[in-house]
């Protein structure tokens, strides 16, 4: 297996902190949803799991200086341009994201359908995982992507055939989100651990 370069762990890294700061606010609007009658266990679990993400993110920060640079170099201006423009993509991904999110929101409002604000979320959040896997690289954001897709079009079918009272559809949708995310990191974790070896 070839090691990882600095290039590959700032990728990572970021990999991780995107990871902790979506599993945390999904498993916020869960604990909120449920009004915290679980004590708070399934925030505790995502919140130990964050944790352990985030400082193995530090490792790897402390490790980046005796790894081979990797990725372009300033003399490769097509590698850079390459590097530019991945930039771009993925920030217009959330930009459009966060724009669908808003638009979502506004709509489910104006239209009495407060409670489908979650599974749409979810849906949104989901399908903003396959362009971002595409650009970034991350084969796992695939399944990821599918994972929350699958648990939001889930969340829909409980409103529609009202087989689940709305909150626990959304809190298991948020719990299933962040678990997913979580899930994620610790894989992310797990093969770079192996590549570091």
């Amino acid at each position: 297996m070839k090691k990882l370069t600095q290039f590959e762990v700032e990728g990572i890294r970021g990999e991780l902190f995107h990871m902790v700061l979506f599993s945390m606010a999904w498993v916020l609007i869960g604990e909120y949803i449920y009004r915290f009658q679980d004590y708070a266990i399934g925030m505790g679990l995502i919140l130990a799991i964050a944790v352990g993400l985030a400082i193995y993110s530090i490792r790897l920060y402390s490790l980046e200086d005796g790894l081979q640079p990797g990725g372009p170099s300033k003399d490769d201006v097509q590698g850079m341009a390459r590097e530019w423009k991945r930039d771009q993509l993925y920030a217009l991904i959330v930009v459009i994201e966060g724009l669908a999110a808003f638009l979502t929101w506004t709509f489910l409002l104006r239209e009495g359908f407060a409670t489908w604000q979650v599974a749409a979320f979810a849906v949104i959040a989901g399908l903003h995982f396959f362009p971002l896997a595409w650009v970034t690289g991350v084969k796992s954001y695939w399944t990821l992507g599918v994972w929350i897709t699958a648990l939001g079009v889930w969340g829909y079918y409980m409103y529609t055939s009202k087989g689940m009272d709305d909150r626990y559809a959304n809190t298991i949708v948020c719990y299933g989100c962040a678990l997913g995310a979580s899930l994620n990191g610790i894989v992310a974790s797990v093969m770079a651990s192996q590549r570091l070896k």
